[in-house]
């Protein structure tokens, strides 16, 4: 047992003293092709994979990753009220910070303490704005398509730390949070596309989506079922998004392993296109980054929903922070076949002119990868199509539209149009 303070010191404490012990992956070190097989105990299966087309490695010395001081002040004075149901699917009495800060590997129910520790991340706070840019791409690293927007968007409802209301925004039925991918301003076809999100705090209630098509003139409701479907001829599902976006009381999880892996937390670029490996081949899919030992959560989801596209879902899940580093996909016969791969940099200011007065967590890359296909959807949040104006705003509130009135059917018909 350990809490979330003390915690984040031995895990800093095991990285020094690994990281003197460990000859084969130390800082200064660059993984390629030709070095990938003395690294092998530190790469998942799907990253052993980007680095053999092309992702070159640069390890780093390990940096701790400090948690926002609010949220770990509302952990300490609410975490131990927090009470988990008999089948984990359901949480009691949160209000804010980490619900589960004391986590016990034999404990039965750790896999689930873990996914709903993940579910309410420091991250993404109160709410969080960013433009983004997907380039679908061959194995030639051709690009058949660009999806663009200066739109995504989350609002948290509840374990609200900085802007009022807070802990919570009152409604009936009770949400977790909303989110908006859109409008798209690109391709011509899709232009003024957009997909709306409720997710409610129900364990039983499924989630509202909405897709607005303006070449239809229609507002569909997005299928449960659908989850797992690929969106706009792209390599993304719905669930995929940010390594896990799915409802966590539609699964089973069970913890497979604490483990030691090169994760890429420190980044060091941002809204930039040299941020991937090369212009063309499948180097172009993969990113050129700083790399850093880290210790994760190694958990297995198998999905509950009937039809469902894949058999089961590995994640990588960074201990300190609680964000997915490497969601991996299988389909049914047990076989990999895709990733999404999150690369971040957790930094008070990623470039010149946008500086937080404590380190957030930026995500200035995903590599989506379908290995069976050997085809990709690089994503770059913030897109570098224009300068970066839009790019990952915290707590800002209506200047980001992040307050409730932006999250309806009619705004996103309306911010389409």
């Amino acid at each position: 047992m350990r809490t979330l303070q003390s915690g984040l010191t031995a895990i800093a404490t095991v990285l020094v003293l690994v990281a003197a012990s460990v000859a084969d992956v130390k800082p200064g070190d660059v993984i390629s092709r030709d070095t990938v097989a003395a690294a092998t105990d530190f790469l998942p299966p799907s990253v052993q994979l980007m680095v053999q087309n092309g992702m070159r490695m640069t390890v780093v010395p390990y940096e701790r990753c400090p948690l926002p001081q609010a949220f770990l002040d509302a952990t300490e004075k609410y975490a131990a009220q927090v009470k988990l149901g008999a089948d984990g699917r359901s949480i009691e009495n949160y209000v804010a910070g980490m619900p589960f800060p004391n986590l016990d590997r034999a404990d039965p129910l750790a896999a689930w303490k873990i996914m709903w520790n993940h579910e309410y991340k420091p991250a993404y706070s109160d709410d969080v704005y960013t433009s983004w840019l997907v380039e679908n791409q061959d194995e030639h690293g051709t690009i058949e398509k660009q999806l663009s927007s200066d739109v995504w968007r989350r609002l948290r409802w509840v374990g609200r730390l900085y802007r009022e209301p807070k802990p919570a925004i009152p409604r009936d039925p009770a949400l977790r949070y909303t989110e908006q991918w859109g409008p798209l301003d690109s391709p011509f076809d899709l232009k003024g596309t957009g997909f709306l999100l409720y997710r409610y705090i129900e364990a039983s209630r499924a989630d509202d989506s909405w897709l607005y098509l303006p070449a239809l003139r229609r507002v569909r409701r997005y299928s449960t079922a659908a989850r797992s479907d690929t969106l706009f001829g792209t390599d993304i599902d719905q669930d995929s998004i940010w390594g896990f976006n799915s409802k966590p009381e539609w699964w089973d999880f069970r913890l497979l392993a604490e483990k030691e892996i090169l994760v890429p937390m420190h980044a060091g670029k941002y809204a930039s296109p040299d941020i991937w490996c090369g212009p063309s081949g499948t180097e172009s899919w993969v990113p050129c980054v700083n790399w850093e030992k880290r210790h994760v959560w190694l958990i297995e989801g198998i999905p509950k929903l009937p039809q469902y596209a894949f058999g089961k879902r590995q994640l990588w899940i960074d201990e300190e922070v609680y964000n997915v580093t490497a969601s991996e996909m299988f389909d049914h016969a047990g076989e990999l076949w895709k990733v999404w791969h999150n690369v971040f940099w957790y930094t008070k200011s990623p470039r010149p002119g946008l500086r937080y007065s404590e380190p957030r967590l930026f995500t200035p890359a995903v590599a989506v990868i379908d290995f069976q296909l050997m085809h990709s959807s690089r994503i770059t949040p913030p897109t570098y199509l224009r300068p970066p104006e839009k790019d990952w705003l915290f707590e800002k509130g209506e200047e980001s539209q992040n307050t409730p009135e932006f999250y309806t059917v009619a705004y996103l018909i309306s911010s389409g149009s």
